[in-house]
């Protein structure tokens, strides 16, 4: 019995430096874009997660991308 994983769902994900708090740590604040197409590769994700950055008020502090999977037994 083997196990397929299928993407189903793909996201960005944008985490911005918003700040400090009162000890003197930086305050993060993330943005989840979701409902990208799961075939888009990488440096396309990339290239508008840099984009959107350069909109934003706060300094773009890392960019990621979510994959959601689907396991079926075959």
């Amino acid at each position: 019995m083997a196990v397929v994983s299928t993407k189903v769902a793909s996201a960005l994900r944008l985490t911005m430096k918003v700040g400090v708090d009162i000890k003197g740590k930086d305050k993060f604040a993330t943005k989840k874009l979701g409902n990208l197409k799961v075939s888009a590769v990488d440096e396309d994700i990339f290239a508008i997660g840099e984009a959107i950055s350069n909109i934003k008020t706060y300094p773009l502090f890392g960019l990621g991308r979510e994959d959601q999977y689907s396991l079926v037994m075959e």
